[in-house]
């Protein structure tokens, strides 16, 4: 007997869930975006639907793909530097306040060793 076809994503689903919730938390990520997992929140809790959950299966889908969906698009939607922070386990430097995924501004010029030919 195969196992339940969710079982499969398990392993993708809760550091999902782990990235939303750094993310919610960090002050870079923007209110608008962080109003997404809030909704899909809402939605799936919610007794209103697309399909009502009366249906067994196909009204559960329906809020898996309406909540995924929103869950994706906060991703996309935050700060690609945050969220790459936040997969990494990186965190912002102590003595600057500063992200290490943030860029740095810096100006060169060419000494007299280093000109090119």
């Amino acid at each position: 007997m195969r196992a339940i076809p969710i079982l499969r994503y398990l392993p993708l689903i809760l550091p999902a869930i782990r990235l939303a919730w750094a993310l919610m938390w960090d002050r870079r990520v923007g209110a608008p975006i962080k109003l997404l997992p809030i909704l899909a929140a809402v939605y799936v809790i919610s007794p209103l639907d697309v399909l009502p959950d009366i249906i067994p299966v196909v009204g559960w889908v329906d809020d898996l793909i309406v909540a995924g969906g929103l869950i994706m698009l906060f991703f996309v939607l935050a700060p690609y530097g945050v969220v790459l922070e936040h997969l990494r386990g990186t965190g912002t430097t102590e003595e600057t306040g500063r992200s290490i995924a943030d860029p740095i501004d810096a100006t060169y010029r060419f000494t007299d060793e280093d000109r090119p030919l």
